[in-house]
């Protein structure tokens, strides 16, 4: 294995020929994909047909497929592919946070009401083509973090924390422990904290959010059992 220092965050290495950009980040960018694709696995055995648990699976299967794609496309090689290819990866990130935030609206049908409902899913759609729109308009990441934090601060979050104080919700405080962890990947990466070059802030925040896509789950879980 030959190690070939570049201006990536992390050196890339060359195994039998094969030049891999930021191995590390790339592998334990996959990481992530693993845990959802064995979420959306697992939530599938109930056989269930419920709006909020079909839409949970669609989150962790399209955010599996977004992080596979990140993986690959975004750090393992990127130095081969034109920058556009991040596209697809961006967007299937925000649809997957969109059919996360209709899974908490939907569960708080009973306390919202179908109008409520109504609206914030009409908000919901509008503003995942907007950003859908920028983004494949003019390539700038933030939009999907901004996307994102609106989604899980300003949607399921609050959803959540009603669902918890109306009817007592293990299944929202699991989720509101994802959305934590979830926070502390985020804090990671602004404060850039790091053990080595070979395990970095990228690498740690793939980590946290690991044990948050796992909460979730569990979260959904719990939620299917009394819905």
């Amino acid at each position: 294995m030959e190690v070939l220092a570049t201006s990536n965050f992390q050196p890339d290495v060359i195994i039998w020929g094969l030049r891999i950009g930021e191995p590390v980040i790339a592998l334990s960018g996959m990481l992530v994909s693993l845990v959802c694709f064995n979420a959306w696995f697992q939530l599938g055995k109930s056989g269930s047909k419920d709006d909020a648990l079909r839409l949970s699976r669609i989150f962790f299967l399209l955010t599996g497929i977004s992080t596979f794609i990140g993986g690959i496309v975004g750090h393992a090689f990127l130095y081969a592919l034109p920058f556009a290819f991040k596209i697809p990866g961006w967007s299937l990130g925000m649809i997957a946070v969109s059919a996360l935030e209709q899974a908490s609206t939907v569960r708080s049908r009973a306390i919202l009401g179908d109008k409520m409902v109504r609206i914030i899913t009409w908000i919901n759609i509008t503003a995942l083509t907007l950003a859908l729109w920028f983004v494949s308009t003019t390539l700038w990441f933030p939009i999907v973090e901004i996307h994102s934090a609106i989604g899980f601060l300003l949607v399921v979050l609050p959803l959540e924390i009603l669902l918890i104080v109306k009817t007592r919700s293990r299944g929202g405080r699991e989720i509101l422990w994802g959305i934590l962890l979830l926070v502390g990947a985020v804090l990671v990466h602004l404060l850039k904290i790091s053990w080595s070059v070979w395990f970095s802030f990228f690498d740690i925040g793939h980590l946290f959010m690991c044990a948050a896509m796992w909460k979730i789950m569990l979260g959904t879980a719990e939620h299917e059992k009394f819905s």
